[in-house]
């Protein structure tokens, strides 16, 4: 019997692995939600675990969590509602991906450098920062246009590339 009880137990713990292997990757985010990083960004259809600048999130307050490639994408979103069916008032948390660091930060106490020269497949990207002395920084090195707030970010600072079709995986 013993015999039998070590084969189901490894059984049991190689199909647990098996399941691990398989399952999507998930983010914590700063206020306890997990980001599904296996998710597509809802502007250009990509992976969000294949950012290269770090994905964008929003939480609702009923729970659901909405993600993004960059942060350009989600001001995107953020700032058409109605395009994108969606309520502000419904939204509990939004969390960025600072510029370089690669960790989460509250999306409205981040500032951003506008009009650089980092770009991403969608056109023009915001960089995030937690301070001011490093977004400045970023700003010379890389002919940024402005350091703006939360509050300012404006979608003629996210400029498309011209005939822009979502991107294939």
């Amino acid at each position: 019997m013993t015999t039998f009880r070590v084969f189901i137990s490894l059984i049991v713990v190689m199909a647990a692995l098996a399941i691990t292997a398989y399952a999507e990757p998930f983010a914590e985010l700063p206020d306890g939600a997990k980001l599904d990083l296996g998710a597509v960004c809802p502007i250009c259809d990509m992976k969000l675990e294949s950012s290269l600048l770090g994905p964008a999130a929003v939480v609702f307050k009923d729970g659901k969590v909405q993600g993004f490639d960059a942060a350009g994408d989600m001001f995107r979103w953020y700032l058409e509602p109605k395009k994108y069916n969606f309520d502000p008032v419904n939204i509990k948390d939004m969390y960025v991906t600072e510029y370089g660091a690669k960790t989460f930060m509250d999306a409205k106490a981040a500032l951003y450098v506008t009009g650089s020269d980092l770009q991403q497949g969608m056109g023009s990207e915001l960089a995030p920062f937690s301070t001011r002395e490093a977004a400045e920084k970023f700003k010379s090195e890389h002919n940024g246009a402005d350091v703006v707030e939360f509050g300012k970010v404006t979608l003629n600072d996210l400029k498309m590339k011209k005939k822009m079709l979502k991107m294939k995986h």
